[in-house]
């Protein structure tokens, strides 16, 4: 999918814009505070994601101006033509084509992916930071999957709550069952997509890699319901214990491996934030392999930390793949740049080339 026009107001320290967009590469450049990280968010949220992590709806509205009304409006082509709407205050309304919709309608018509600074750990850090990521290619690849996630949370409170009262947990288990086998089988699929997305983006890499699912607290066995509940049996004590929750999703792990070795262990960090980023293009790879739609990626200073031999692959493979990406940055790396120059100044987004 390609964003051709995009109207914003009343958001944050952005101008109001009305703005033509072309496809390819679009570099957003500016100093620190300029609005370069809330023109992305705008978009964020238009394509049904919502602020960047960190962030609250009803942080969106400008910062200056009371009672400002704030929109943001997008017209989109491609695999399919449509205008999309959300009107923002405590919270986010959208409308597609003058209709009621929804963030998840949105995620699914115009797929897009996000990647912000601190997603380049994604490989040293902990187990949290990789189960964001691959929950949020799965909130892409299936419908469902977000109001399944939510659902999940809300089962893993609810027994948790029971646990404290020592009150029974049998019921609340049979439910939390069918919910952890679905998003097992989500998480499994989106995995195998990923790896194949990989050999896409080898050229990042230093060495093959390999990425697969670890079950949260389980005993490992074959098939996921089996696991679920012959694990449940055995640290029924262990729960009533320490009064959590041990098995389920909320603990996998997803492992990033090199010849059988995790990669946060001996990559260098350059190389480790090189296995970021071609996590990211194997994850657009993946949206364009399962949708038949390309990806919309939001880049935030993801080059900030690479060498220039880094960027220079980084920008070529983005190139090559044909999306539509937006990368934004403090440096002055428009030389060699392919695609359009935007500068950022004091919240104005004005086309340089």
């Amino acid at each position: 999918m390609i964003l051709k026009r995009l109207k914003i107001k009343g958001f944050r320290n952005l101008k109001p814009h009305s703005l033509e967009m072309a496809e390819g590469l679009h570099l957003l450049f500016g100093e620190n505070g300029a609005g370069k990280t809330n023109f992305l968010e705008s978009m964020n949220i238009l394509m049904g994601w919502g602020p960047f992590r960190g962030k609250s709806v009803g942080d969106v509205p400008c910062w200056h101006v009371k009672d400002e009304k704030t929109f943001v409006w997008g017209a989109f082509e491609g695999e399919e033509s449509l205008e999309a709407a959300v009107g923002i205050l405590k919270k986010t309304v959208f409308k597609v084509g003058g209709k009621l919709s929804s963030a998840s309608e949105m995620r699914n018509m115009v797929p897009s992916l996000s990647f912000l600074p601190e997603d380049m750990a994604l490989v040293e850090g902990g187990p949290s930071r990789r189960r964001s990521f691959i929950d949020r290619l799965c909130a892409v690849l299936f419908p469902l999957y977000a109001s399944t996630i939510y659902d999940y949370r809300r089962l893993l409170r609810q027994k948790k709550a029971a646990l404290e009262r020592r009150s029974n947990i049998s019921l609340v288990n049979r439910v939390m069952a069918e919910r952890a086998v679905w998003i097992w089988s989500c998480r499994t699929a989106a995995l195998d997509l990923l790896r194949l997305g990989l050999n896409e983006a080898k050229e990042l890499l230093p060495d093959e890699i390999d990425v697969s699912l670890v079950r949260g607290g389980t005993l490992g066995i074959d098939d996921p319901r089996e696991d679920f509940w012959e694990s449940i049996k055995a640290f029924k004590e262990k729960e009533e214990l320490y009064r959590t929750s041990i098995v389920g999703p909320h603990r996998d792990e997803i492992k990033i491996a090199s010849n059988g070795r995790g990669v946060g262990d001996f990559f260098s960090r350059g190389h480790r934030r090189r296995t970021a980023l071609a996590l990211m293009l194997a994850a657009g790879w993946a949206v364009e392999r399962k949708l038949r739609k390309k990806p919309i990626l939001l880049l935030d200073e993801v080059m900030a930390e690479l060498d220039m031999e880094g960027r220079e692959i980084l920008v070529k493979m983005l190139e090559s793949m044909k999306w539509q990406t937006f990368v934004t940055t403090a440096e002055d790396v428009t030389p060699f740049w392919p695609g359009e120059v935007w500068i950022v100044d004091k919240g104005k987004v004005s086309l340089m080339r």
